[in-house]
């Protein structure tokens, strides 16, 4: 991700990047542009969020998080068992999810997910489409868990949603006409 150094206002922020694309997040002062994502990337994006939908969640993509007064993040998906508010979230929220592209760092999306949690985000999975497996990480358990192919990715009260990532590659491969990995 690349930065551009001076000091930003959140003002200032929403003045110079506001609607812009790629889209740029607000970082304790600074704008930090988030990777370009692949063709796969948006595709998960897209099926991650209609298999939410599907499950009776609400859920949407590319949206700025407006809840802490030093950051204001893009996650890729956002998601609520009851509603997202619009336009922008204020308040905490059930589930957050990042989709890693070929420039980004796994410690760094976990560091970015870590917020998430301190912000009142009850849930956050990371993605990475190229070896197909998704970490986890929630309020109860900050530390990432790693989930390979044959588990699920869980979130809410209790557990209630549960997306085994063998459901999500698979809807992956009939996308894109590919046989089963």
């Amino acid at each position: 991700m690349a930065a551009v150094s001076s000091f930003l206002s959140v003002e200032q922020f929403d003045q110079l990047y506001e609607g812009e694309k790629p889209h740029f997040e607000y970082w304790f002062g600074v704008a930090v542009q988030k990777s370009m994502p692949t063709a796969l990337h948006g595709l998960l994006q897209g099926l991650i969020m209609m298999l939410l939908l599907r499950r009776g969640w609400k859920a949407t993509v590319e949206t700025r998080l407006k809840i802490s007064r030093v950051a204001q993040p893009v996650p890729d998906v956002v998601a609520d068992h009851a509603r997202i508010q619009d336009p922008y979230p204020t308040e905490p929220f059930d589930l957050c999810i990042e989709i890693l592209s070929p420039q980004d760092r796994l410690p760094k999306v976990f560091e970015k997910c870590a917020h998430y949690l301190d912000w009142g985000i009850g849930s956050t999975w990371i993605i990475d489409p190229k070896a197909r497996k998704a970490y986890s990480m929630s309020r109860e358990s900050p530390v990432p868990v790693e989930i390979g192919i044959t588990g699920a990715l869980t979130a809410g009260a209790g557990g209630e949603l549960i997306l085994p990532l063998r459901e999500l590659f698979a809807e992956v491969d009939k996308m894109l006409g590919e046989s089963a990995h």
